[in-house]
């Protein structure tokens, strides 16, 4: 199949897909291990919406523990002041909304 409807200049050789292929898997697994280490809090409530079966406990209690580990070492610092920022923002917007309309 050609590559005439790419955006982008596709490799060729299939050294270089093979490459290509590789730095992407590398990219995502980085993202993905990034975000599980620094955003336990995020696991842990996908975690808790599960639904709860025999299979599921594990991972529950797993990343609840993982969520209470980030917080005493560290891990969870960054997460955790973007989202005090992010609450104060949006009461802010917010706050601005409710004014704008009772005028």
């Amino acid at each position: 199949m050609p590559n005439d409807f790419s955006p982008i200049d596709l490799p060729s050789d299939k050294n270089d897909q093979k490459r290509a292929g590789l730095w992407t898997g590398i990219v995502i697994s980085t993202a993905s291990l990034l975000l599980a280490l620094l955003n336990a809090e995020a696991v842990a409530d996908w975690a808790d919406s599960l639904a709860p079966t025999i299979w599921t406990a594990p991972i529950v209690s797993t990343a609840d523990s993982w969520r209470d580990l980030a917080a005493e070492i560290g891990l969870s610092a960054p997460r955790d002041f973007l989202h005090r920022y992010w609450k104060k923002l949006e009461a802010l917007h917010f706050s601005n909304q409710e004014g704008a309309e009772a005028e």
